[in-house]
């Protein structure tokens, strides 16, 4: 409420600065708040002194505050309504996130936020804080250390803040799957007649050599993925496959949207997993070089936008790993893999009898009228489960809260 109340307020200030290309954004993020100035350099840090005072010294409109709560409550009670998707990716953030809300856990908190409760808070809020500041384009290192000096400034001597203590410097950190389980989350979705599935294969923490690895198994899965689930089998029109990384972690994952039910979506994703072993073990010399040439030149692409580049490194501060040439040394790195240890890592991590798999099948079932967990249109084959790796439905929701918290964490 604070970001929106303050972007709200200073809405007719900024507007004569965006019209002569000069821009800012404050979001909300949680860790905090993030602070975005972009555009022409002259008359930056003139926008960047009057954002700082006006936030040390912000002050709440009630009629404006009343407005925008109600539309912010609007919005986490019409979550229901974004697509299964969205669902199957949010809910997996949420069980393997360390710390996280729920949409109804935020709804219940803003029945407590008032705008005397808020003005409590901003100046709690900004008592103490530690700064990360990336400053990039047409600007000497004078006056880059002059626009960290405005909001060093603003902060201690309007808002009298104070930095964090190292120990209160705390990382967002992610849960560890147990080696060779195979967990299932389910959720109703009542108001598409879409279901969804993300299934996601846990690999280990990221570093050079598993982050190669990793991209180049992707690279080679992703055609034949879209070809097999969708074009072929056509379980849905929306069918994907890539890397989720999160909190130091990272892991494969294929989301599918379609007509039929997630349990069946899921096993078609194994079936197709299954036959990847025999395709990569069939894959020519030059079919695997192609693939790890395309991965390394896209890579190494010069980026289009400052703001691409910029994007890229603001990551890697957020990210705590502060590796700015990461893409000359991992493709560096990956100019020495070879095919046997893309199969050695499929082997290890994603394959049915893998010593190290580690499956979280997230799945939202579409409990409307004609979706395939309504009773009425509900399928034999469309709620088979796939080779006994579902869990029975009662069991679904409370077995994966069970387990995910006895399970150890990553020190990330």
């Amino acid at each position: 409420m604070f970001a929106q109340l303050f972007r709200d307020a200073l809405t007719e200030y900024t507007y004569a600065a965006e019209l002569a290309g000069l821009t800012y954004c404050l979001s909300n993020t949680k860790y905090g708040l993030t602070l975005t100035v972009k555009g022409y350099n002259d008359k930056e840090h003139v926008l960047l002194e009057k954002i700082m005072e006006r936030m040390t010294s912000f002050e709440i409109d009630p009629k404006r505050f009343e407005i925008l709560k109600d539309a912010y409550v609007r919005a986490l009670r019409n979550f229901s309504a974004d697509q299964p998707h969205q669902h199957v990716v949010y809910y997996t953030s949420l069980l393997l996130g360390e710390h996280g809300w729920t949409k109804e856990e935020l709804l219940a908190a803003t029945e407590e936020l008032t705008v005397e409760s808020l003005e409590n808070f901003i100046p709690r809020f900004l008592s103490g804080l530690h700064i990360e500041m990336l400053i990039h384009g047409n600007m000497s290192q004078d006056a880059a250390m002059s626009l960290a000096d405005i909001i060093q400034d603003h902060l201690k001597k309007s808002a009298h803040t104070r930095p964090l203590l190292p120990s209160q410097l705390t990382r967002q950190r992610e849960y560890q799957l147990s080696d060779d389980c195979s967990l299932v989350y389910q959720a109703d979705n009542s108001v598409h007649r879409s279901s969804a599935v993300e299934t996601y294969f846990q690999c280990g923490v990221q570093g050079t050599h598993q982050n190669m690895l990793l991209e180049l198994l992707c690279q080679i899965i992703a055609e034949p993925a879209f070809d097999e689930l969708r074009t072929k089998e056509q379980l849905g029109y929306i069918v994907w496959s890539g890397i989720r990384r999160a909190n130091g972690t990272q892991g494969l994952r294929i989301i599918v949207q379609g007509d039929r039910h997630p349990q069946y979506l899921d096993a078609r994703i194994e079936a197709f997993l299954h036959k990847m072993g025999d395709r990569l073990e069939g894959l020519s010399e030059e079919d695997f070089l192609r693939h790890r040439d395309a991965l390394a030149s896209r890579r190494l692409e010069r980026p289009k936008k400052l703001a691409h580049l910029t994007s890229t490194w603001w990551m890697e501060i957020t990210s705590n790993q502060y590796n700015f040439d990461r893409d000359a040394i991992e493709v560096e790195h990956l100019k020495t893999l070879t095919k046997q240890d893309v199969i050695a890592y499929y082997k290890l991590w994603i394959e049915h009898a893998a010593s190290q798999r580690r499956k979280l099948s997230v799945q939202v079932v579409s409990t409307a009228p004609g979706g395939a967990g309504n009773p009425e249109t509900a399928t034999v084959e469309a709620i088979q489960p796939d080779d006994g790796l579902s869990l029975p439905p009662p069991l679904r929701e409370v077995l994966i809260l069970v387990v995910v918290c006895f399970l150890s964490l990553f020190e990330t």
